[in-house]
């Protein structure tokens, strides 16, 4: 005997009539039930137990820091505990209820009542959340307490450390007293810079700067970018490689018939001295094809110069060249039609190349330098690099980036102001000294960098020019773009203990007074030091803040430190708000930092502690119901067993899934094009887009640091969670609908 769930079956006697028309009450009677069958399964006593770790790995674990490190700490272990316990929650008791019901026959009962599929499993779902919320509740209370008494340690300490402090620098102990004064547990609102971090040269006050131009400094990985995918550059060597490829078919065609001329008057081999005639007239057929649409580019050249209205002697030598190019085939398709009636000896002679003009191409670049002070007579190393923008692969490969970066540069000294003239040569011809090998393609970037430390190279709008094989020259109008150093996502900021020197620019916008509150505004500065540094190297930074407009500045010089940020004040009668750039500068000649665009940044105010950390804790417990959804989704087709392991593989892929594109991603990228390997990468990385993005459902790690989580972000995870539950009750009722409850 089976029966089925099923909302359209008639009732009968008094159930029928006792349906009730609200079904929300008949969800809440079910989440009551499963929340009170994870009461009798003693699940609360996870709460205590996930309290007690807690506190034991908080105090166990050592800190390098404990007054910047301790609290941060202690929260993220907090929250990391907390999703341990939803995971636990979601996968194992989510995926028990169900099939246990159906095993120990409670589902006759159930399934016997006025109670529809949607109702059922919408019910054990909000029973799961609801248990679960209740057990992160007391464990957040738990927490809540830990946290306190830890702060009260960590102030104090911090008080004592700041009385105690040597610092070379005031700014160096507000970090410090500001956590003696006001304790670790504070939140906060930030505000990044509107723009930067950008790279700029901070130039000696007898050298300033030219507003035009465009500077790099030496050693700092700085470098002068021009794009020349837009110049005829690729052109000039589509023109010149294919009359190079017609001049080694027709030299190969008459080598090849030469070899049978002689086989042929030795007269011992007459069958190899004609098939080796027969295939030097194929190769001569093919010389003359490839001469002929050899002329045929070159002219289309010409067509393109007609309409830009080139010089009439440019058009000239380009016209020329083709007519001679289409002569010579011509003349090679009448010697293969006629070789084999005239004398081979008379005719092979005649197989001659057309008089092609030599490659004389060049690049023309205006350039200063400007040594270093205490090097002021020594010549500036100048690097220049043509890196190709679409390299030829090979084998389905990518062509090895070394490779690109060493194949096609030239180094050149450079004092002053000095016009460079740099030959141009083809990767077919042979490089002398001064010479700057060009790609094959021609689609490339110029690259121009300073190579001795301290000296400057600069240059301006207009400085480039092209100058190609009729003479004709190509300017490039667009002033060269100031690319810096990058490492590991962050720029690069090198110190020097003198000018020039590099400085990183961060600018605010019209900052609004009302938000900045009463006292003078926090400014939290924080990057990542050089890890190659010498451990004896005593770092100095500088940051000068410039009110634009009135020209007012504030000058501050710190000791940064790589385990916490440091914090500096703005004083409000210096800026209160409007327009501000900071200026940060590296003062140690042995250091450099890592910049990110939140190295800089105002910190405001921003609320109490606990209503920020019940927010994250919100976020937790979404993440544990959307688990718990797919948990009870499962369990309504498959056994505990199965819905349990399935629930955990989701739950894996979910906390994955970004890395796992990635990887495919980036190994379908070297698989060659068309293949069935890349295909099933490409269909693997399709479907893997099909499973939610569970991390982004859990609270950023700049909560730990005080951050404050906006609404909107807890809104939005709100939404997303809502609609997958929602949508994962839906399936789970359609799916329990149709399996069948054995008698």
């Amino acid at each position: 005997m089976t029966d089925r769930c099923d909302n359209k079956a008639p009732r009968e006697g008094a159930r029928g009539a006792a349906r009730s028309r609200w079904p929300f009450r008949r969800v809440w009677a079910v989440a009551l039930v499963a929340f009170r069958q994870g009461l009798r399964m003693r699940l609360w006593i996870l709460a205590p137990l996930a309290i007690v770790v807690l506190v034991l790995a908080d105090y166990s674990s050592p800190r390098f820091d404990p007054v910047f490190e301790a609290v941060p700490a202690a929260i993220g272990t907090a929250l990391f505990v907390m999703l341990v316990l939803a995971v636990l929650v979601a996968v194992f008791f989510a995926t028990y209820s169900i099939p246990a019901e159906i095993e120990t026959k409670v589902a006759y009962t159930t399934v016997t009542k006025p109670l529809g599929c949607i109702e059922l499993v919408g019910g054990k779902t909000l029973g799961m959340s609801a248990l679960l919320l209740a057990m992160l509740a007391a464990v957040s209370v738990g927490a809540c307490a830990c946290f306190s008494f830890r702060a009260s340690t960590v102030r104090s300490l911090a008080a004592e450390r700041s009385r105690e402090a040597h610092a070379r620098y005031e700014a160096d102990l507000n970090a410090l007293k500001a956590v003696a004064e006001r304790g670790p547990l504070r939140t906060h609102r930030y505000r990044n810079a509107d723009a930067g971090p950008i790279i700029d040269i901070h130039h000696p006050a007898a050298a300033s700067a030219d507003a035009d131009a465009r500077w790099v400094l030496g050693e700092t990985g700085m470098r002068l970018h021009w794009d020349l995918a837009e110049a005829p550059l690729s052109d000039w060597i589509g023109l010149y490689g294919a009359s190079d490829a017609a001049a080694r078919k027709t030299l190969l065609a008459r080598e090849t018939l030469r070899e049978g001329l002689a086989a042929h008057q030795r007269s011992d081999e007459p069958q190899r001295a004609a098939k080796t005639f027969d295939v030097g007239l194929e190769r001569l057929g093919k010389a003359a094809d490839a001469w002929e649409a050899t002329a045929r580019l070159w002219q289309t050249h010409v067509q393109r110069l007609n309409r830009d209205r080139a010089p009439a002697a440019v058009r000239a030598f380009y016209a020329n060249t083709a007519e001679a190019m289409m002569g010579t085939a011509r003349v090679l398709a009448e010697l293969r039609a006629g070789l084999s009636r005239a004398d081979p000896a008379e005719a092979i002679p005649q197989i001659a190349l057309p008089q092609v003009p030599p490659w004389r191409c060049r690049l023309d670049l205006k350039l200063e330098a400007r040594p270093a002070p205490e090097e002021a007579t020594r010549p500036t190393p100048v690097f220049l690099e043509l890196i190709p923008q679409s390299p030829a692969p090979s084998r389905g490969r990518p062509a090895s980036r070394t490779a690109q970066r060493t194949q096609y540069a030239l180094e050149v000294q450079v004092s002053g102001s000095e016009g460079l003239s740099l030959p141009l040569v083809l990767p077919t011809g042979g490089l002398q000294e001064g010479d700057l090998p060009v790609p094959p393609t021609g689609v490339a970037r110029l690259e121009v960098a300073a190579m001795r430390k301290g000296h400057l190279a600069g240059t301006r709008a207009g400085a480039l020019s092209l100058v190609g094989p009729a003479g004709e020259k190509v300017h490039v109008p667009e002033a060269p773009l100031v690319v810096p150093k990058r490492l590991f996502g962050k720029l690069h900021l090198q110190g020097r203990s003198h000018l020039p020197r590099q400085a990183a620019v961060f600018r605010f916008g019209d900052v609004p007074e009302e938000i900045l509150g009463g006292a003078d505004t926090p400014v939290e500065i924080g990057f990542s030091l050089d890890a190659w540094s010498p451990a004896t190297v005593e770092t100095t930074a500088q940051i000068v803040f410039v009110k634009p407009g009135g020209g007012d500045s504030h000058v501050v010089r710190f000791t940064p430190e790589s385990h916490h940020s440091t914090i500096l004040y703005l004083d409000r009668d210096f800026w209160h708000g409007g327009p501000l750039e900071a200026r940060l500068e590296c003062l140690t000649d042995d250091d450099a930092f890592g910049l990110l665009p939140k190295s800089v940044r105002l910190r405001l105010p921003g609320g109490p502690f606990v209503w920020n950390f019940a927010k994250a804790v919100l976020k937790v417990w979404l993440f544990g119901t959307v688990v718990a959804a797919a948990g009870v989704l499962l369990s309504t087709r498959f056994s505990w067993f199965v819905s349990a392991l399935a629930t955990i593989v989701l739950f894996l892929l979910g906390m994955i899934r970004n890395f796992l594109i990635q990887s495919i991603h980036q190994a379908a990228s070297q698989t060659p094009a068309g293949s069935l390997t890349r295909q099933s990468q490409e269909f693997l990385g399709h479907i893997l887009r099909l499973v939610p993005d569970l991390r982004a459902m859990l609270p950023p790690e700049s909560v730990n640091m005080g951050e404050v989580l906006p609404f909107s972000e807890l809104g939005a995870t709100f939404l997303w969670a809502g609609l997958g539950v929602l949508g994962m009750v839906l399936v789970g009722a359609l799916l329990f609908k149709k399996r069948e409850v054995a008698a």
